[in-house]
């Protein structure tokens, strides 16, 4: 990510030097994803919205309530990133479809089973990072929000649903506050080169 968003990330005045943000690479069947999601509890979502058309096809037996939660069913991996701000620590996963397109983030908040997010990550298979996918393109975010996912089934299929998270701590509705005003940075095409 280039120093200058890291920067508006944390809140402070260029230094010269941007922490490092770690990544990890983990591939993860959509469907182990879909199961994983409801035992995280609030969590800020924030889906990508592409240049390309927004069909794509779902795996087989999964179905999203709505269109915002289908880059979730399209993961293929998950980079887990972290990056120490000024504020403390922040940590979310970048979910990338199997052509590398980053699709959507979902990030870590004081609400969070944080069980239950390292659970996420245990359940997938580590790999190296994709690098093509490491970088914003061809999009920009859609709105950040505030969620609860859940699961149902319909029919034999397994469809993934969500509720907004109304009732959170006022440190997690700071933090995605912050971390919604980055993403309106973050996600601006970069200039390659």
């Amino acid at each position: 990510m280039p120093s200058h968003l890291i920067q508006s990330m944390q809140g402070i005045r260029p230094t010269g030097t941007a922490p490092a943000i770690s990544r990890c690479c983990w591939q993860l069947a959509p469907a182990a994803l879909l199961e994983a999601l409801p035992a995280l509890g609030a969590v800020l979502y924030v889906p990508k919205q592409p240049r390309w058309p927004a069909y794509r096809p779902m795996p087989r037996g999964l179905l999203a309530e709505d269109a915002v939660l289908a880059p979730l069913l399209q993961t293929h991996w998950l980079l887990a990133a972290s990056v120490v701000t000024s504020e403390g620590p922040r940590e979310w996963v970048e979910c990338v479809d199997r052509h590398g397109h980053l699709r959507a983030r979902l990030y870590l908040l004081p609400d969070t089973d944080y069980l239950a997010w390292d659970m996420l990550l245990a359940g997938g298979k580590p790999v190296a990072v994709p690098m093509q996918a490491w970088w914003p393109r061809n999009g920009r975010s859609g709105s950040a929000q505030l969620l609860r996912f859940h699961v149902r089934r319909l029919a034999g299929l397994r469809v993934l649903g969500c509720e907004t998270a109304m009732s959170v701590s006022a440190l997690s509705r700071h933090l995605a506050e912050r971390v919604a005003g980055v993403e309106a940075l973050s996600w601006r095409p970069m200039p390659y080169g």
